[in-house]
């Protein structure tokens, strides 16, 4: 069967994230997974993504990512969106990468949300349809936020929507050393020495107060010390974000290596990049026009 006679192609952009809090719990459930509380918020830092109609799925990135194209998330998410909702045909996907990988960003759950908003949108399914929903959450834990990518809290394994809080603009500075680090091994370091986290109640009362000295203040990630075992300049990085003028707060994001500032003024932001003997980004957290899913 031929595809319908629908638009062939949409382009659209991947956010980065951080975590504002990162509470991981000791132990593993029977899926292997921790119970983890994320709030996360998405950045304008974004990867390219653009998705057309096709006879048999595929994926081109810009840069080499080191791994087969059909273990990519981006790849799977295209074969369950057809299994579940297309398959009379597939799709192809371009993606041009600005967000680096191993970071703690999200770049490989963003990409693969991205992927499903395109070809939902392709074909008028809206990003909340529960289907698609259980595909993202099968991708990896933080796709599902991708998805509808505003200020949220996730709850079971990080994957599960908790609440949403308001928009909010905030300069932010990202700092990465060459090091990487693979969400695996993160988590594996953490079982070696696992800390149970505080609940994100006061990160939680601040987004809502749209508060950002708070939001500076409360800044948590307990699985930052096992990045920073890992990957030691890790450390290097957030203490010197932490150090410089400008700064309100900072902390490692998801399971680094990279780290992340809430600044003063993009122009803070912009400085503490150039000044950065690694590799920097300045940004700002994402605010959506909400007139389509491509913002």
């Amino acid at each position: 069967m031929a595809c319908p006679s629908l638009p062939d192609r949409i382009a659209l952009r991947a956010p980065a994230k951080v975590n504002l809090h990162l509470g991981v719990y000791p132990g593993r459930d029977s899926r292997g997974y921790h119970r983890v509380d994320s709030v996360m918020i998405a950045l304008e830092l974004a990867d390219e993504v653009s998705v057309s109609r096709a006879e048999t799925a595929g994926v081109s990135f810009s840069l080499p990512l080191g791994i087969d194209i059909e273990k990519t998330a981006a790849y799977k998410a295209i074969c369950a969106f057809e299994a579940a909702f297309t398959p009379w045909c597939s799709y192809h996907a371009d993606i041009t990468r600005r967000i680096p990988s191993a970071a703690g960003l999200g770049s490989s759950s963003t990409d693969a949300a991205a992927v499903l908003r395109a070809m939902a949108e392709l074909d008028g399914i809206p990003t909340n349809d529960p289907l698609l929903i259980k595909i993202a959450r099968a991708l990896g834990a933080d796709a599902a936020f991708f998805l509808q990518p505003n200020p949220a809290l996730f709850v079971g394994s990080g994957d599960i929507h908790s609440r949403s809080f308001p928009q909010l603009r905030m300069p932010i500075v990202l700092v990465k050393p060459e090091a990487g680090v693979s969400t695996a091994e993160a988590y594996g370091a953490f079982d070696e020495d696992p800390a149970s986290p505080p609940a994100p109640g006061t990160m939680v009362q601040a987004l809502l107060d749209s508060d950002i000295p708070a939001i500076a203040a409360s800044l948590y990630n307990n699985l930052s010390p096992a990045a920073v075992r890992l990957a030691p300049e890790t450390g290097e990085c957030v203490a010197w974000l932490r150090g410089q003028e400008g700064v309100l707060g900072a902390q490692v994001t998801g399971s680094g290596s990279c780290s992340f500032a809430i600044c003063a003024s993009d122009e803070a932001a912009a400085r503490i990049a150039s000044a950065s003997p690694w590799w920097a980004c300045a940004t700002r957290t994402r605010v959506s026009d909400g007139r389509s899913s491509n913002g």
